[in-house]
């Protein structure tokens, strides 16, 4: 037996309650996007950059600076982490831009990238100059 059901119509006032949520969740998303910019104004100086960098990520990418180039093995000798950690850790790093990378072969190659400043003309890395300013302050 072959029972049939009626379709529903769309109803006039659903359709009208859903445009109505799409505007608030649309107005919602620009206020937040407005609270994010201003509770987080950009960071021009470098080394307050280098500190927000979470301190797992910080010790990869001071192993970074001091080997110049280098693998995720490389760097696990020095964190004493396991490669895997340190592969992980160098990708984030790559993704936000502190660090650049090259494949040779099959392994990939970890250096620090860097960014040129328009006022001094010159490429400064911003681990460079993090410990140029420790260099000053502890003599």
């Amino acid at each position: 037996m072959l029972i049939i059901m009626p379709v529903p119509e769309y109803d006039i006032n659903v359709i009208a309650l859903l445009n109505d949520l799409d505007d608030r969740l649309r107005q919602l998303e620009s206020r937040v996007a407005e609270v994010e910019l201003r509770s987080s104004p950009p960071v021009d100086d470098k080394m307050a950059m280098f500190l927000t960098v979470p301190d797992s990520i910080r010790k990869s990418l001071l192993a970074v600076s001091t080997l110049e180039s280098c693998t995720a093995d490389e760097v696990s000798e020095i964190t004493g982490r396991h490669r895997s950690i340190e592969n992980k850790y160098l990708n984030e790093l790559y993704r936000s831009g502190w660090l650049k990378r090259d494949r040779k072969g099959k392994k990939i190659f970890y250096s620090l990238k860097k960014r040129l400043e328009a006022d001094k003309k010159q490429y400064v890395s911003a681990v460079e100059e993090l410990e140029s300013k420790l260099d000053q302050l502890l003599g």
